[in-house]
């Protein structure tokens, strides 16, 4: 009996051992893990910039500029205005040929006046009509028909009126007049030219004065900012005052990265309007400002990146920065520490959070 328990136990062991052999050449062999791929890319050390405050260029307009147009056609009379003068809210700046339209005025108010002393004749005419039917000396048809007279005259006397207004409106339209306050700043016509309806004939300014500033990046000034206007007179002297940014445009253009802020002057200058300018942004507190190459920048959604290296060397991160200016074949920008490291050239397709390796460390000082 204990013979047989022996070999009862030896066969349990065998089914086991079996058993965990067949398991284990069932089991998948793991992939052995790829180690990530590092992207081979230059870079370079960020450096201070200097602190001194940004030039731009502007350009000496106003709030509005108005094209004043022709509402009719017809041939310019006279021009009693010139270029440069102050112009007030209704003076009168083009004349037009008017022969047409006053004769057509003199009809209209001949008509009225003969369909107006029409309608007061049949008027009394009906009043005097009242009640003569009851006594038999007329019909009742003779002052029916007597009542719709009066009522065609007075249609008729309505539609003269309106006859006379609308040859009134031609009669000013012949007379092209200033939409509002302003300085005269283009003529575009001539006396005894032809103009079409909607055609230019003169250019106003109008509103406050203001400086049209060419900015790199919209984000390096601010709505209130303080500005500083140099002038260079035709005497090589400088005459320099003073504005605040009241306006910054949100668009851009795609191809030069350049948005416009408008400068709010308190007094006009003494320089014809469209003349350039220097324009100096005064900020509140100095930014901290770096350069970098113009290779490091990309622009996603319109808006300045680079690509910043970690602390380790190893990995990228998209740094969003704001252009103050360029400089050669730098830009001023904030957004960076000095000695931070950005990627200076690359492969094209970098990701965030990419395993770089640096090949190259640009000097940039």
């Amino acid at each position: 009996m204990y013979h047989n328990r022996k070999k009862t136990n030896f066969f349990y062991k065998a089914v086991l051992i079996a058993a965990f052999i067949s398991a284990s050449g069932c089991k998948e062999k793991r992939p052995e893990t790829v180690a990530p791929q590092q992207k081979p890319v230059e870079a370079v050390q960020v450096v201070p910039a200097n602190h001194n405050s940004s030039n731009y260029v502007g350009f000496y307009t106003t709030e509005h500029i108005i094209s004043v147009s022709s509402v009719r056609e017809g041939k310019i009379k006279n021009i009693p205005v010139h270029e440069g003068e102050i112009i007030h809210k209704d003076d009168v700046l083009v004349v037009m040929h008017n022969t047409d339209s006053k004769l057509l005025l003199a009809q209209a108010q001949n008509e009225f006046e003969e369909a107006h002393a029409n309608t007061l004749q049949l008027s009394d005419l009906v009043k005097r009509s009242n009640g003569l039917d009851a006594i038999g000396a007329l019909s009742t048809s003779a002052i029916k028909d007597r009542q719709s007279a009066l009522a065609m005259a007075r249609a008729k006397e309505k539609a003269a009126k309106e006859s006379v207004k609308l040859a009134e409106s031609h009669e000013q339209q012949s007379m092209i007049r200033a939409p509002e306050d302003g300085t005269l700043i283009k003529i575009s016509t001539q006396p005894g030219a032809l103009t079409g309806a909607g055609n230019e004939v003169a250019v106003l300014a109008a509103g406050k004065p203001e400086i049209d500033v060419e900015l790199y990046d919209s984000n390096c000034v601010n709505i209130g900012e303080k500005a500083e206007i140099k002038i260079t007179t035709g005497t090589s002297q400088s005459i320099i005052t003073q504005g605040e940014v009241v306006r910054i445009s949100p668009y851009f253009d795609d191809e030069t990265k350049i948005r416009h802020a408008r400068v709010l002057l308190k007094t006009p200058l003494p320089i014809p309007f469209n003349d350039s300018v220097l324009v100096n942004f005064i900020p509140e507190q100095v930014k901290n400002r770096v350069r970098v190459p113009l290779t490091a920048l990309f622009y996603k959604q319109g808006l300045p990146y680079v690509w910043k290296v970690s602390e380790d060397q190893q990995h990228i991160s998209e740094q969003r920065i704001t252009i103050i200016s360029l400089s050669g074949q730098d830009a001023v920008v904030t957004g960076l520490l000095p000695q931070q490291l950005v990627v200076s050239n690359g492969p094209d397709l970098l990701r965030h959070e990419d395993i770089v390796k640096i090949v190259q460390m640009d000097d940039h000082s």
